[in-house]
């Protein structure tokens, strides 16, 4: 063996066509000298292995007697199994991978090497053509964190999220730790990225249309964050109560508090009728959620015209929700409210509430926006308790409280307030990390975690309400909510930018037509093979597409329809930027963006009647005023 080994050009040639940058980063290890950390050398029976140097101590990546058998050893456990998609941790002599495929000779595969001279060494010394290249998605290095979460986003996004992950058993030892948690962190961002996508798939029109058909009910109403006495709530307890199972133990304690004032009492989902239930009347319910069933949640109060107990609402809930509503209305601008902003004087020194996955994080983040010192958590198991999802009290036509089998079976294992495992759900693992957040953001504040059996909560200290009412809530001090009228909306303002939403729309579809001529254009340069202009159209659709994104009537009603088009439609346009022939990109480029511009129309279309009728309504409601 050479003591310098060089990449072999059969090798470098591979990589040529497969991954040019990567070619370029190993290469850098032919100018080295070596660390003497990565040898090859050969093994009894002749052929190549390596071992690696790490505090003093030799390790061989595979056997230094026989290699190809332990190699193929260790692929014979995934013999039986049936795999499409795979990606290896570790090359090392790749003789594992060579096993592996002779086993599963279509399977499309990807090789993860931490080690940049590992790599190297393999590259240097071992014919990557023993592979089928052509099977080869990709071949990737390094110990960086976002580079390796990008890698294995997009293997996922290839496999369809079905992919086998194969580590070189020694790797375990070695690198076991730092590879594992790069991994498991990639893995939990793309966990979180799809849980956005899912929800932005489910929400992303239900959020514009809420918006707009309550934006006349925002005007009408105080936000709770700006147009109320805050003094009512600085330095004061308040308790969110949710509706899991450990409500059930927890009335008479809520019942007592509420008679004495000893803190505010805001109900959250579901809860707001296991308290009727009980004759308890919270100082507030709470809502945000936008589907058209959050209503549902709301019947019991509204069929029994309970007055005495006001609503908070998100500005994008769902509208059918507030419709109705026999007692007092207060909003909040929820950051998916694309409309408020667009319409509002000084919208950007307005308070607004993130969304998140449980109304109980936002009531969180409202409680201390308020200045309460103290944030009370009851009901909020987030977790099962004996199979059940909700308090006694609460019963839906289109949910059991009961989990059913398939539900039990996915569920996983958690710690509860008393150390002890509890069962969950990866729904309420979400809503849990969200609370432990803000939480964390808010360190001033002291949270209190009451929920019998409930999940822990990092942050919270667990305190029974019973020890709470002993210890901490002593004396009255829920006060009467004092509304400040004279912080209300500039409607003059708003009928301004009424007027220029209206322009702004004539003017996004002159700009969506001139980019839909340009893409026919485009499109009969491609069929007929004419590059000459190609350039000069891509710079023309720029434009026009540049025009369409600053477009206000776009960014208050159609891009947030359009959001996960929009995402998926940004990733073609990098990956179709480094095309060079030109045909070629203009074909992807006249498909990617005449799909998004026919979209862009037909929601103008869809939303047109909805903006017509808040506009009408804010009109007349201006026309009272003056």
């Amino acid at each position: 063996m050479r003591e310098h080994a060089m990449i072999l050009t059969d090798n470098r040639n591979v990589l040529r066509m497969k991954d040019r940058e990567l070619l370029n980063i190993i290469s850098e290890w032919d100018l080295q000298q070596p660390t003497g950390q990565v040898i090859v050398e050969q093994a009894k029976t002749g052929v190549p292995t390596i071992k690696i140097v790490q505090d003093g101590k030799t390790q061989y990546l595979q056997s230094k007697y026989d290699p190809q058998r332990e190699a193929q050893r260790f692929a014979g456990k995934f013999a039986e199994e049936s795999i499409n998609y795979v990606l290896f941790v570790g090359i090392g002599t790749a003789y594992h991978i060579e096993a592996f495929i002779e086993d599963h000779p279509d399977v499309k595969f990807a090789i993860y090497e931490p080690n940049e001279e590992v790599l190297h060494a393999y590259l240097s010394n071992f014919r990557m053509d023993k592979l089928p290249v052509r099977n080869l998605l990709k071949l990737f290095t390094g110990m960086d964190q976002e580079q390796v979460t990008v890698e294995v986003q997009q293997l996922l996004a290839q496999s369809n999220n079905v992919l086998k992950i194969i580590t070189l058993p020694v790797y375990e030892k070695i690198y076991g730790d730092q590879v594992n948690s790069i991994l498991e962190k990639a893995l939990e961002a793309i966990k979180h990225k799809h849980s956005s996508l899912a929800t932005n798939v489910a929400f992303q029109k239900r959020w514009t249309i809420n918006s707009i058909k309550n934006f006349p009910t925002v005007l009408q109403t105080p936000n709770i964050l700006h147009d109320i006495d805050r003094s009512a709530f600085e330095g004061k307890p308040a308790i969110i109560v949710a509706a899991g199972p450990s409500l059930n133990e927890e009335f008479e304690n809520l019942r007592y508090i509420k008679e004495h004032g000893l803190a505010y009492i805001f109900s959250v989902g579901s809860a707001i009728n296991a308290l009727i239930e009980q004759g308890i009347y919270p100082d507030a319910a709470c809502t945000y959620d936008p589907t058209e069933l959050n209503q549902i949640v709301f019947a019991k109060l509204k069929e029994k015209d309970i007055k005495e107990i006001p609503l908070i609402f998100g500005s994008s809930v769902g509208y059918e929700t507030l419709v109705d509503y026999p007692g007092n209305l207060f909003h909040m601008l929820t950051n998916q409210d694309t409309i408020s902003p667009n319409y509002l004087e000084h919208s950007d020194q307005i308070n607004v509430v993130s969304d998140a996955p449980s109304i109980a994080v936002v009531t969180f983040q409202l409680l201390a926006k308020l200045g309460c010192a103290q944030i009370i958590l009851v009901g909020q198991n987030l977790a099962y308790q004996d199979n059940r999802r909700y308090a006694e009290g609460i019963q839906y036509d289109h949910v059991q409280n009961e989990l059913s089998e398939i539900e039990q079976k996915n569920t996983m294992l958690v710690k509860d307030v008393y150390g002890n495992s509890v069962q969950t759900n990866e729904g309420f693992i979400r809503m849990r990390q969200q609370i432990e957040m803000y939480i964390s953001h808010y360190r001033d504040i002291k949270v209190f975690n009451t929920t019998k059996h409930g999940a822990h909560i990092e942050g919270s200290v667990f305190v029974e309400l019973k020890s709470m009412l002993e210890q901490n809530l002593k004396e009255n001090v829920v006060k009467d909510i004092q509304i400040d009228n004279s912080k209300n909306y500039n409607l003059l303002y708003i009928k301004d930018r009424i007027i220029q939403m209206e322009r702004n729309k004539k003017q996004l579809e002159r700009n969506l037509q001139l980019a839909f001529n340009i893409l026919r254009r485009m499109n009969s340069a491609v069929k007929s093979k004419q590059t000459n202009e190609l350039d000069q159209m891509f710079n023309q659709l720029d434009d026009q597409i540049n025009s369409i994104r600053i477009n206000h009537y776009q960014s208050a009603f159609i891009e947030p329809m359009l959001r996960v088009h929009q995402e998926r439609m940004i990733e073609l346009t990098r990956e179709v930027r480094y095309e060079k022939n030109l045909l070629k990109k203009g074909e992807r480029i006249a498909h990617i963006f005449m799909n998004y511009i026919l979209d862009c129309k037909s929601h103008i279309q869809s939303v047109s009647p909805y903006v017509k009728e808040m506009h009408d309504e804010i009109v007349r409601l201006i026309s009272k005023e003056v």
